[in-house]
């Protein structure tokens, strides 16, 4: 079996951690890497056996085991699958500043994945996935007083705390960031998404830049319980990886969240303009303008029920003959670990390629096709997309050690003309989550999800794509 060096450094670390921890308090989990520097260990061990049926397709008619692949973070899986996410980490502190560094495995159960052979071409093995044992996030910082640096690749975001329409993720940046009084927080950044360059096979030995760069700022006001966010993002994608084309957009938004008695609101809007220049072989040229929106309200009425009701907006293109590229599309839309609707394990979270939906979101975004695209994962979505009518309503609570979030919602495509379909249904889903701590240190869930397709889905698919999708998924989390 492969044995890689970032492995053997690892196991240094343990060695000499658990050498350290020898001297301390039996449970303390912390150590000396270094006078004045704290070193704490931590991890986690999720397994989660899933099982899905008629996912991508709708369509119950396919001979057994021919439903099309979906993906998730461990890689493709249809069926009954085993996804297992692995992380080890540690977390240093000094002096005016820190780190954080997290290594990761995630993968499939295969023979292939756990012994790592991740070129062997057989299963859902791909080093795109999670199989090669690696740094998964880092967070590195220096508190200069008024100003603090920051660097790595660890989460940030503009919105997840209210609908996740434009970025969340944990792509590589450089940060500043800072508080006023305690009352406003701020923080700007850069995020190198794509920084690399392309050999151009049609011109040579010639390289076409194909850097996406974002430039964000975020400040948070704090009163009467509420946070208020104005946020700014200015997105400058040079579309080398994709053959042809640059995209410049200029996101404005701005979200409110908090509590005021037992009302618990939480909104936000966010508008997006700019230009595609040179989309297409033929040279045409796309304005970029579109909007989405979310609100919300939870209730706080007992611990044991906390009902909630809200939706979304995403603006989509009624025409993909023009040269408007009105469907929104974000940078990372990342609704799936949003506070309201959000939920790990809910069908529209995962990656549904035929509506166009990719893993985390909730907006088709990458519908209509063309060369119009200008964010999304992988720099996906396009601004030819249908966008997204939401409504739904939920409930959370927690009886003695049993937490439970129950949600349901219905869905239409925002425009049904760009894609010639004659009904906008997206359909009625249904999402279930319990959860029970067996220990303090170990955490079972399951929650299962279905979506019942509506005629807007037909006309997309085809009339057979008719039947419930549906996925459950068990997971047990070991902490540490």
């Amino acid at each position: 079996m492969k044995r890689s060096y970032l492995a053997l450094l690892v196991s240094v670390i343990f060695i000499l951690a658990t050498a350290g921890v020898s001297f301390a308090a039996m449970g303390e989990g912390t150590v000396s890497a270094k006078k004045g520097v704290d070193l704490t260990l931590f991890g986690n061990n999720r397994f989660i056996p899933t099982y899905s049926t008629n996912l991508i397709d709708f369509d119950s008619s396919n001979p057994s085991g021919n439903d099309p692949l979906t993906l998730d973070e461990g890689g493709f899986g249809a069926g009954f699958f085993v996804r297992n996410e692995l992380r080890i980490g540690f977390a240093g502190k000094g002096e005016n500043f820190g780190f954080k560094v997290i290594l990761e495995n995630d993968i499939h159960y295969s023979k292939d994945n756990v012994d790592r052979n991740t070129y062997s071409g057989y299963g859902n093995v791909s080093s795109d996935f999670g199989s090669e044992f690696s740094v998964e996030r880092s967070n590195f910082w220096y508190d200069f007083g008024p100003v603090k640096l920051s660097t790595g690749w660890d989460v940030t975001f503009q919105d997840l705390k209210t609908g996740g329409l434009l970025y969340g993720d944990d792509h590589p940046y450089i940060m500043l960031s800072g508080e006023v009084d305690k009352v406003m927080d701020w923080q700007v950044y850069m995020l190198l998404i794509n920084d690399s360059d392309d050999v151009n096979s049609t011109g040579g030995n010639h390289y076409r830049d194909t850097d996406w760069y974002t430039y964000n700022a975020k400040f948070n006001f704090k009163f009467c319980g509420l946070t208020l966010s104005p946020f700014f993002t200015y997105s400058d994608m040079r579309k080398g990886i994709q053959k042809y084309g640059n995209a410049q957009a200029y996101y404005a938004g701005f979200e409110g969240y908090g509590k005021i008695g037992m009302l618990m609101p939480s909104f936000e809007v966010v508008g997006v303009t700019g230009t595609i220049n040179d989309a297409a072989p033929g040279g045409k040229d796309y304005d970029i303008r579109s909007w989405a929106a979310f609100a919300a309200l939870k209730l706080d009425l007992m611990p044991e029920f906390q009902p909630y009701l809200g939706g979304f907006y995403v603006q989509g293109d009624d025409d993909l003959t023009d040269d408007d590229a009105e469907g929104f599309v974000g940078i990372t839309n990342i609704t799936r670990y949003t506070p309201t609707f959000g939920m790990e394990g809910a069908i529209m979270y995962e990656h549904l390629g035929s509506l166009g939906a990719p893993l985390y979101g909730l907006v088709p975004e990458r519908l209509g096709g063309g060369s119009a695209t200008y964010g999304g994962i992988g720099a996906g979505g396009t601004g030819n997309n249908p966008g997204l009518i939401y409504l739904g309503m939920g409930a959370t609570g927690k009886l003695d050690k049993v937490s439970y979030k129950v949600q349901t919602a219905y869905m239409w495509f925002a425009e049904k003309d760009g894609l010639n379909l004659k009904n906008d249904e997206i359909g009625w889903t249904v999402d279930a989550l319990v959860t029970y701590p067996l220990s303090s240190n170990v955490v079972t869930s399951f929650c299962t999800s279905f979506l019942d397709p509506g005629d807007g889905v037909q006309d997309l698919l085809g009339k057979k794509a008719d039947d419930t999708a549906w996925i459950s998924r068990l997971e047990i989390c070991w902490s540490w």
